[in-house]
């Protein structure tokens, strides 16, 4: 089973998003913040990342860049946020991010993202192999 780690500081939107992706199948683990969310991924064998941009200390963005540079790019990424959509995408796709999603998330939208992650995620470690 594949493991999601959502971030977001919102509790409420935290746990629908966890709620949707646990029915779809995955296993999910929740971070209120990055330095949390950075300490479950040095313990778990995480698969892919749901992130918020708007957090407290250290922002989305931020978070993606550290995890693109210690990470070399291994955990796929989704940003999401109710920032300017234009600028906070265009952010968001230049620091590598796989996808990002716009506030209000349409789940049926985030689900069939994190699915394409995953599935490319796993396309590119068979073709290593």
């Amino acid at each position: 089973m594949k493991r999601i780690l959502v971030i977001d500081d919102d509790k409420l939107f935290q746990r629908a998003i966890a709620f949707r992706l646990k029915e779809t199948g995955y296993d999910v683990i929740t971070a209120d913040d990055a330095f949390q969310a950075l300490e479950l991924i040095d313990k778990y064998k995480i698969d892919g990342v749901v992130s918020d941009i708007m957090m407290p200390d250290i922002s989305g963005l931020s978070l993606l860049s550290l995890l693109k540079k210690f990470y070399y790019n291994r955990i796929p990424v989704i940003i999401i946020s109710s920032l300017g959509q234009e600028k906070a995408e265009a952010i968001s796709l230049n620091l590598g991010a796989y996808a990002f999603i716009p506030k209000p998330i349409d789940f049926d939208d985030l689900t069939a993202q994190v699915n394409d992650m995953i599935r490319n995620a796993q396309e590119k470690v068979d073709e290593k192999q």
